[in-house]
C-alpha cells in the first residue's frame, strides 16, 4: 500500500522539490505551505509521515507539531523537522516537542529519502 506524506513548507520551491523526490521513491506527497492547511489535511485524510518546516507564517513548525503530538489521532504519525534553524537548542526543542528527525538546511535529498524510509 502506497504511503502518503505531508509536506508543510511556505517555501514552494522546497516543497516542490521534496514532492519529486519522494514520488519517485513511490510515496504519495500532499504538500501545504502552513499548519492551518496541514491540520485540515490531517483531519480529511490518513497521513503515513509529516514533514514539517519550523519557520512558517501565522504559526511555527515547532506549534502544529506540539498540536499533532497532544491529539491522540495523529500522535503517533512520524514527525520530520526540515529547518534553516541548526542550533543545539532547535534541534533539542523539536525533539522534545515529539519530531521523530531533525534535518537542517540545506540538506541532502539522499539524507531526507534515508530517514523517511527508516519509517517504514
Amino acid at each position: 500500500m502506497q504511503k502518503t506524506i505531508l509536506v508543510t513548507d511556505d517555501d514552494k520551491d522546497v516543497a516542490s522539490f521534496i514532492k519529486s523526490a519522494l514520488e519517485m521513491e513511490g510515496f504519495n506527497v500532499i504538500c501545504v505551505e502552513d499548519g492551518v492547511n496541514a491540520v485540515e489535511i490531517l483531519q480529511k485524510q490518513g497521513i503515513d509521515l509529516i514533514i514539517l518546516d519550523i519557520m512558517m507564517p501565522i504559526f511555527s513548525g515547532y506549534w502544529f507539531c506540539d498540536v499533532f503530538k497532544k491529539n491522540p489521532q495523529t500522535k503517533d504519525i512520524p514527525v520530520i523537522f526540515i529547518s534553516a534553524l541548526s542550533s543545539e537548542e532547535d534541534i533539542k526543542r523539536g525533539m522534545e516537542l515529539g519530531a521523530s528527525a531533525y534535518l537542517t538546511k540545506p540538506f541532502k535529498i539522499k539524507r531526507l529519502i534515508e530517514t523517511v524510509n527508516s519509517f517504514f
